[in-house]
Order: structure tokens, then C-alpha cells, then sequence
């Protein structure tokens, strides 16, 4: 057991381990205005024109992420005329189509637009200093397939992206933001509608697409139609800037936003006006996210308070005689199927220009970067800032359980900066009840020194919390008004100090509890005795503790770093944030402290194994091992042993926590006493709602909002339980132990 003293409360994140890689990719300057500033949001894809150059690039980002994206569209479709563009739905082709589709780009609230539409955007500074934007123009001021909405259809004003000034939130070049906020539907879907949101700091530059040899220098949908005369839409997007420069939106007379950085420090509140709440769960590129959702007369209100992050960009490149033979054969059995190229394929390796840019969020890609990680140098080729919110499509969903998948309205919200992520909301493991998790990442930043934190934010709607979890059973936390018949037992309590022990050990190896055998170590009696003797404090000061989650990195070493995490229940969501994590580990598990696991330490003569488990129990020949401690005079003797005795002249001690500041002292007398200066550690449980926190220091205190808990001894014959609870009452048949 490692005595290190920490809060708790009843959540776990183990993250065990991954291998994930990237190689740096040169940086050229952006062109235009002060391109002596070269920023990761104008990182040019290295991918030329080159025969026999092949590779692989992984970028999540809005630049990355098409032209289609920020371009509003109308399509009818029907039998007799295939997909024929609209735009309106009481005239032309969707006037009466058998079945209609949109997405829609929306505009700023104003006099004529006041329902599907953007409220405000807002700068928030280090500081909390609030600072509203100012709505500057449409880019671009009519986008080529605008097209007007129905508000008795449900179906908005398909618009243009919009251009804002923050001149609370200053970046290198300059205070404007392009902001894109599209809804997607289907008159065949009903009501149901996406979401995505976009806000981005740019600045305008003249870019030199040239219509007479580029094409449209500008993202539009285009019709088509074919022999027998049945309508076909396609996407046609600019690409005068691929491998110069980065555009978010282009605007009239080939003029273009190019991605700049978000200032450091600086957080955005979006504020959204829609005619229906979104359905479906949401995926977000930011960090600490606030989003709520307020429905009133049928209206919603989407106000989304969050901070941008760094997402890295994997890429490596090389000539087919350069790659090693793995990588080879990947290109030769997966290739032109799964493969880009910007010179053709042939059969031919030496001839042909590959490249390979699989979705971010799909499975096959995880195994696909590890593969390229001994010949890419585990850092990233670009780390860019984003704040971008989404709903989740169909095919991202598929793995979603039922508790998600039957619920409406918004479910639940994952944010991360990690490159790869699961595809779809995270899955529940039965067994384990816990919410799992995959992403990836380098391991490195650019410099291949400083290592890349992660982030991860999970936020649950409390009823798909309860579907999934089932807290009225596991967890009878008191309600806010405290009737007695509602009480949080101590078995529950003693689960989650028994789960801090063994999640902190770091004599043990931490274990995937999806498995249903338990992890048993071998350790020495030595390791074991040693550990008895230690004691650190974490708490820098006395003050009240605020709890946090117990949470591990593991690698695949076994070796642990913590994460720092935090959880909240409040306005009914469940709110779970872990940060600063490497990229080392596939999996992150959330368990709402539902069956955590504990390490018990068992014994045999000078054999000793530690057992992890939901319910460990010692194996066959072994004991429950137990600690002694015994003195004589200024030697201390800790003994481990099944049935522990003092050796003769030695006299049984007992064993007290003391703390002051940062420092912890163990003491072990027969009468112990804290030094002076020091305090007496001990616990108390302290509950709100359904949340319950174990608060370990020095005079310890509930934080705002907790009530500290009683606990009671009750008793039915041989029967002994203990009710925990801010008014404890012995259940039905049982007696309070006097």
C-alpha cells in the first residue's frame, strides 16, 4: 500500500498504452501581409507532384477539412429527376420534390433573418474581461448557391461564413475572425438537424487564382446531367493554394481568409439562435467547454464558452526506394484505392505519386500511423490552434449504444486535441461500466523534445448518465432536500478509498479491468515493508481540498504519470476533464466510480502477491497479508505478515498521518503524537447530490455546495452495515449500534 494522502472522488481515467508517431515536415512562409511570421495554420501540405514521392498526411483541421464545408446548399431529389440544385423550397426543383436536403451557412441575427441565426460572438481574456464582436461582412457577400429557407419548414436561410472583428482577443495579424455555423438536415429526416461551429482568426489576402487558368476561384456546387438526362450535384473547391498557402473561405475576386493563430490565453463564447435543439452527440477541437442548451416556446439557444487547442498534424514523406519494406507493402495493397495523388498512379512504385490522408476518426488509421512511427520521428509537423464544435454523422454513430443512440436532443459533448480519436461517442463497457475512449497522437512537438499534452473533455447528460450507468441503484446519493430514505452506503465509500490506494500504487501494476481475471504481481517482502514506511503529502497548503479524480497514464512499460483531472455535476450534465497527459496510451477509460478496483496484498511464508481486481481475493495458499508495526525505544519494526507478531522486547505501535504545508510525517508510537506545527490527517465523506467526495487532510473541510456526511453502524442480527448520509437512517429491519 502507498500511503500518499489525496481527495477523491468517484470517477477513474486509465489510459494504457499507444504508439503513435510523426515526422516534421519544413515550414515555409505563408504568403502575403508580414510573411515574415510563419505560423502552424499555414503549414503547406509537403506532398508534390514528385513521381515516386509517396507518404501519409493526418490533419484535422479547418483549412484541412474542404471548401464544402463553408458553402451553403439546396438539393431536390426525386426519381424521375435525379439531384437537381435549389434555391428555395416554393420554387424550382424543391418546390415539390420528393425529398429535399440542406446545408445551411448561417447569417447574423438581424431584422429580416431572426431565427436560425448567429446571436454574438465574444472574446473572453485571461483576465475574464467579456468583450463583444462586431459583425463585419459576409464572405462572401453572396455566396453562388445561397438559397432562402422556410421557418414553417424548419429549414434555414442558407447564408455565407461571416467575417467579425474581436478587437478584445488581437492576434499577429490583426482582430478578425471568421465565423461558420452550418445546420444540416433532410425533409425525409424530419426535425432532426446537425451542428457544427467554427470560429477562426484570419486575415485577408489577395491570392493569385487566376479563373482563365485556375478554374473557379471560388468553392461552389455544381450541376450536372447525364445521357438520359437525370441531375447530379458536385463540389468543385478552389486549389490555386495547395502547397503555398491556407484558406478558411474564399471570397469575391479570388480574395481569400488565410488561418491565422489564436491568441494565447483567450477564450469565445458563440452564441446561436436555432429554430430546434440539435440531436445526436457532439465532437469538439477546444478545451473546457461550457455548452448549454436553452429551449423556450420551441426555440433553442446554443451558447457555447470554450478555449481553443493544439492539434497536431502528422506528415511524412518519402521516394518508394527511401520507405521501408512494411510501408512498401502497404502502398501496393492498398493502392490508388485508398491513396490520393497529385502526379497518378501507375503500377510501377517509381512512377507512381502516392499519398495517403485517411479520416482522422477512423480505426483502420490508428494502425496505419503506427506503422509509419519507426520511420517518422514521433513529432508533429504543425501544431494548429482550432475552436470547433461538431455533430457527429451516421456512419461515426454506428458504434453508439442504445442509451445514446435512442435518446433526442444533444447527448453528450467529447472534446479533444488529440489527432485521432474514436469513431463515434465513447463506448460503454459493460463489465467494467466504464465510458472507453481511443485516441493518438505524436508523442512529441516539432522540436522532438517537448512532449505534446493531451486533452480530453467528456460531458454526459445526466439521464444518458443514469442509462448508462444506472446511479439510482449503485449510487443513492441524498436528494437535495435530504429525506432520510434516500442514503449513500458505506460499502460504496470504502470502494473508492480502497480504488484511490490502488489506482496511486505505484509498487503495482496497474491493470485493463475489462478483463474478467484479476492482475496478480509478484512482490518482496522488502517492496512491501517499504512501502508501508512511506508517507508524501500533496497538498500544498491547509486550505479546503478540491477533490479530484483518481487518474493514471500508463505506458507500456507500466510505469505511471499522472494526469490532472477534474469532474463536476451541475445543470444537469457530468462534466469530466483530464489534461496534461503524453501521448503514450490508447484508451481513455471514465468510470463514475461504479465497481471500482482494489489491490489486496496476499501472503505466503516470504511470498507475497498483490491482486487487482473488482473483488480481489487472495489465491490458493495465500492469506489476506496484514501490516504491524512494533518499537523498542528508537527502532521501528514493520512487519507484514498473515497473522503479524512483534519480536520479543518489541511492543505493539500504532501508526498516525500528521501534515503541515506540503510535508507528512508518518508516526508510529504506542501512544503517537503529531510533532509540533504538525496536524492530525484524517477523512471526512462529503456529498451533493449524487456526487460524493472523500476529502483526506488536515482539518478537513466540505467545499461549497458539499455537506459533510454522517455515518452510522446498524445492525440485524449477525448483520453489520454502515449507512453514510447527511441525515443516515439504518434501512428497514436494521438497529442503530449504540
Amino acid at each position: 500500500m502507498n500511503s500518499r494522502l489525496r481527495t477523491f472522488i468517484a470517477v477513474s481515467l486509465a489510459l494504457p498504452a499507444l504508439l503513435a508517431s510523426t515526422a516534421v515536415i519544413g515550414v515555409t512562409s505563408s504568403v502575403g501581409a508580414a510573411d515574415a511570421v510563419v505560423e502552424d495554420e499555414q503549414w503547406p501540405s509537403p506532398m508534390a507532384a514528385t513521381p515516386g514521392l509517396h507518404g501519409i498526411i493526418l490533419e484535422d483541421s479547418v483549412q484541412a477539412s474542404g471548401g464544402d464545408n463553408s458553402v451553403s446548399v439546396l438539393s431536390a431529389t426525386s426519381v424521375s429527376s435525379g439531384e437537381l440544385l435549389c434555391t428555395s423550397l416554393v420554387n424550382g426543383p424543391c418546390a415539390n420534390a420528393d425529398d429535399y436536403s440542406y446545408q445551411a451557412i448561417l447569417a447574423p441575427c438581424s431584422a429580416t433573418i431572426t431565427i436560425d441565426c448567429i446571436e454574438g460572438v465574444s472574446s473572453i481574456s485571461p483576465t475574464q474581461v467579456s468583450v463583444p464582436g462586431t459583425y463585419k461582412e459576409m464572405l462572401p457577400k453572396k455566396g453562388d448557391n445561397e438559397f432562402d429557407g422556410s421557418v414553417e419548414k424548419g429549414v434555414p436561410m442558407g447564408r455565407t461564413p461571416s467575417l467579425w472583428t474581436l478587437s478584445g482577443a488581437p492576434h499577429a495579424f490583426g482582430s478578425d475572425y471568421v465565423v461558420i455555423v452550418g445546420v444540416k438536415g433532410q425533409l425525409s429526416m424530419g426535425k432532426a438537424r446537425s451542428f457544427k461551429a467554427s470560429i477562426v482568426p484570419v486575415s485577408m489576402f489577395q491570392s493569385d487564382c487566376d479563373p482563365r487558368f485556375d478554374g473557379y476561384c471560388n468553392d461552389i456546387y455544381r450541376q450536372q446531367y447525364d445521357a438520359n438526362g437525370k441531375g447530379k450535384i458536385f463540389f468543385s473547391g478552389v486549389a490555386a493554394d495547395y502547397g503555398k498557402y491556407r484558406c478558411v473561405v474564399w471570397a469575391e475576386n479570388a480574395k481569400c481568409a488565410l488561418g491565422r493563430a489564436f491568441p494565447v490565453g483567450f477564450s469565445y463564447e458563440l452564441k446561436v439562435r436555432l429554430a430546434s435543439e440539435p440531436v445526436g452527440w457532439l465532437h469538439g477541437r477546444m478545451q473546457n467547454p461550457n455548452i448549454d442548451f436553452a429551449t423556450i416556446d420551441g426555440k433553442t439557444t446554443v451558447t457555447v464558452t470554450a478555449a481553443p487547442v493544439r492539434v497536431p498534424t502528422a506528415a511524412g514523406i518519402g521516394m518508394w526506394p527511401d520507405l521501408p519494406a512494411d510501408i512498401q507493402k502497404w502502398f501496393i495493397d492498398n493502392c490508388p484505392a485508398a491513396c490520393g495523388t497529385r502526379a497518378g498512379q501507375s503500377s510501377d512504385p517509381l512512377q507512381s505519386n502516392a499519398f495517403s490522408g485517411p479520416r482522422v476518426y477512423s480505426e483502420a488509421t490508428f494502425s496505419e500511423l503506427k506503422l509509419w512511427t519507426n520511420y517518422i520521428k514521433d513529432k508533429a509537423a504543425a501544431l494548429t490552434s482550432q475552436w470547433r464544435v461538431r455533430t457527429l454523422s451516421n456512419s461515426e454513430m454506428l458504434s453508439a449504444g442504445p442509451c445514446i443512440k435512442d435518446a433526442t436532443g444533444v447527448t453528450g459533448i467529447v472534446t479533444t486535441n488529440s489527432l485521432l480519436y474514436s469513431e463515434g461517442p465513447p463506448t460503454f463497457n459493460t463489465e467494467t461500466k466504464t465510458l472507453n475512449y481511443k485516441v493518438a497522437s505524436p508523442h512529441y512537438e516539432k522540436d522532438g523534445k517537448t512532449e505534446f499534452k493531451g486533452t480530453y473533455n467528456l460531458t454526459v447528460r445526466d439521464d444518458i448518465a443514469e442509462c448508462l450507468y444506472g446511479f439510482s441503484k449503485t449510487l443513492a446519493a441524498p436528494s437535495t432536500v435530504y429525506a432520510e430514505e434516500t442514503e449513500y452506503t458505506e460499502p460504496d465509500v470504502e470502494q473508492y478509498v480502497n480504488a484511490v490506494e490502488a489506482t496511486y500504487d505505484e509498487a503495482a501494476t496497474e491493470a485493463d479491468f475489462s478483463e474478467e481475471e484479476p492482475l496478480v504481481e509478484e512482490v518482496t517482502l522488502e517492496e512491501a515493508e517499504a512501502d508501508e514506511s512511506t508517507l508524501t503529502l500533496d497538498e500544498s497548503d491547509d486550505e479546503v481540498v478540491v477533490a479530484r479524480v483518481a487518474a493514471d497514464v500508463v505506458t507500456e512499460l507500466q510505469k505511471t504519470a499522472a494526469a490532472n483531472t477534474t469532474i463536476d455535476l451541475s445543470d444537469g450534465w457530468f462534466k469530466f476533464a483530464a489534461t496534461n497527459f503524453t501521448f503514450s496510451a490508447p484508451t481513455l477509460k471514465v468510470a463514475l466510480g461504479v465497481n471500482p478496483a482494489k489491490t489486496l496484498t496476499c501472503i505466503a511464508g516470504a511470498s507475497l502477491k498483490k491482486v487487482t481486481a473488482v473483488s480481489p481475493k487472495c489465491p490458493t495458499g495465500y492469506a489476506k497479508a496484514v501490516t504491524k508495526y512494533c518499537i523498542k525505544g528508537k527502532t521501528v519494526d514493520v512487519v507484514v505478515a498473515a497473522s503479524p507478531r512483534c519480536l520479543k522486547k518489541f511492543s505493539a505501535a500504532t501508526a498516525i498521518e500528521c501534515g503541515r504545508g506540503a510535508s507528512a510525517k508518518r508516526v508510529i508510537a504506542v501512544k503517537p503524537k503529531c510533532p509540533k506545527g504538525y496536524g492530525l490527517v484524517t477523512s471526512v465523506v462529503c456529498i451533493k447530490n449524487t456526487s460524493v467526495r472523500l476529502v483526506t487532510m488536515v482539518r478537513p473541510q466540505c467545499a461549497s455546495g458539499f455537506a459533510k456526511a454522517v455515518t452510522l453502524t446498524c445492525t440485524k442480527g449477525k448483520r453489520t452495515t454502515k449507512v453514510t448520509a447527511i441525515k443516515p437512517a439504518c434501512p428497514k429491519g436494521f438497529t442503530r449500534k449504540k
